[in-house]
């Protein structure tokens, strides 16, 4: 019931509702000018231009269909209600400022050897995110896990502690972190703090300077307008912890007592990260000053806080982040090139399941190749209304030969990808076009590292105590309408 009455009360069911308040009146606006019939004919013709132009439009078919379809049910206001909303994006002059910064990243990296010459490393080196080696990688099982761990690291930081988190609720997680935040203040140590202001807009306003007051310098990203914006989607989905420039985490897990099971609004909350140190954790800590740069508008050098701590380990190691002011899409194409490359099995968790065609026939290729392709999603979901499109993906993946699983004791949120045993992609992008194309996101790419064999014995684990859908059943031909009529939206979930 307080969760409840927190969310109706929350800054975002505000901001929903003041939006909502400004449909309704654009929508009414419309309806009064349509009784001009010389409009009419002006509406309509905007629309069919609007048609037009996103078929010629050189983007993804589903995201063009999203538009197109509800232009062609509604033309008369349709058209109208793009221009409006399209126009208000983030703006040329703050891409390119963004651009720059991630530009910029050639600085830092330029002299560092490039230790694997495959597909994805070099074209991940080509965006600037080099491949290390001397960097150890402990795959963590669970949040509760990788709580403890990084709670301990963060007791032990002298120098510096980075933090970016899509969600930060108030809660015992919160607290024990934040008592630690406070105590490294005062002794001295640097605290640089990312939130993201829809995803923790649980928070109080102005949460980020009220942390001032303890030394922590924090800042909330991409703050919420109360005018329909484009620019509302790019949310900051990252989830990174850095300590003294030497041990890094990522993966699913943000602060929240449900991410190490204090709480249970889903069944158990399944979920995964990776901690790292060494090497590598530099492209994590300018994936981190990027993001902040462009958030608090202030530049730094990012030179003073490398640290040279080579840790021997077997492997390869490949931090990057992505984002969408630059069009480049490189969590997917990873993904992309994983799955063509698979030659014996592809094992994947997702909460969400939601993909366009290229990702769809690339694991039905692979299924009807012979590889044995495994996806883990959600018993209990989260959002049920973006579970019924993930179920629309099953019975095509099954009928393909992919073996699909449910979760049964709850919620999965990890985000993983292994293939043949020796290849793994782990972070914080979900199977799904908000983390493909509409956040910030980060991942590491691993490659023969020992951390994937542990990643296997963890997917397998799951498998047990999942459930396997021999037979997804017959739907009420009403239920299934609504899905394909999700399924049209599915870009914009």
């Amino acid at each position: 019931m307080k969760r409840l009455v927190r969310m109706i009360l929350s800054r975002t069911s505000l901001i929903l509702l003041l939006l909502l308040a400004q449909i309704v009146l654009f929508l009414l606006l419309i309806d009064w000018i349509s009784q001009y019939r010389y409009l009419n004919t002006v509406f309509y013709a905007i629309s069919v231009m609007i048609v037009v132009y996103l078929i010629t439009k050189e983007e993804n078919p589903i995201y063009k269909l999203s538009w197109i379809i509800p232009i062609l049910i509604f033309p008369l206001f349709g058209g109208m209600f793009y221009l409006y909303y399209k126009q208000r994006n983030i703006g040329k002059k703050v891409t390119q400022r963004r651009l720059n910064i991630d530009l910029s990243r050639y600085d830092y990296v330029a002299d560092l050897d490039h230790h694997l010459k495959t597909k994805d490393s070099n074209y991940l080196y080509n965006l600037n995110w080099p491949t290390y080696i001397n960097t150890k990688t402990d795959f963590m099982a669970s949040g509760e896990l990788m709580f403890q761990a990084m709670l301990d690291d963060l007791k032990q930081a002298k120098k510096y502690i980075f933090m970016e988190f899509f969600i930060i609720n108030k809660g015992l997680m919160w607290d024990q972190v934040l008592q630690v935040l406070k105590e490294k203040a005062a002794s001295g140590v640097e605290i640089k703090l990312i939130y993201d202001d829809f995803g923790s807009s649980t928070l109080p306003y102005k949460y980020a300077q009220s942390l001032s007051q303890f030394g922590i310098e924090a800042s909330n990203f991409n703050p919420m307008r109360l005018h329909l914006n484009f620019a509302m989607n790019y949310r900051d989905h990252r989830k990174i912890v850095v300590i003294d420039g030497k041990i890094a985490y990522t993966g699913g897990i943000n602060i929240g007592d449900e991410y190490i099971n204090l709480s249970h609004p889903y069944g158990h909350w399944h979920d995964a990260g990776i901690r790292l140190e060494g090497d590598a954790v530099w492209s994590l800590i300018i994936g981190f000053l990027e993001n902040w740069r462009f958030s608090t508008q202030k530049d730094l050098d990012y030179g003073v806080y490398k640290e040279n701590h080579p840790i021997q380990s077997k492997g390869y190691i490949t931090p990057f982040t992505d984002t969408p002011l630059d069009q480049e899409t490189s969590t997917k194409y990873i993904y992309l090139s994983l799955i063509s490359q698979a030659q014996k099995s592809i094992l994947i968790t997702s909460p969400y399941l939601i993909i366009d065609n290229e990702l769809l026939t690339a694991l039905k290729y692979a299924a009807k190749s012979g590889v044995d392709v495994k996806i883990i999603i959600p018993y209990i979901p989260d959002k049920k209304i973006i579970f019924m499109v993930t179920e629309s993906y099953v019975p095509e993946l099954m009928e393909a030969g992919v073996s699909v699983y449910r979760y049964t004791p709850g919620f999965i949120h990890s985000k993983m990808m292994i293939v043949d045993e020796e290849r793994a992609l782990i972070g914080t992008a979900n199977l799904d076009f908000r983390s493909l194309y509409l956040h910030f996101e980060n991942s590491v790419y691993l490659e023969k590292t020992d951390s994937i064999a542990d990643m296997v014995i963890f997917f397998n684990e799951t498998v047990e105590k999942s459930s396997y859908i021999k037979n997804f059943g017959k739907r009420h031909f009403l239920y299934r309408i609504v899905q394909i009529l999700l399924r049209g939206f599915s870009s914009l979930m």
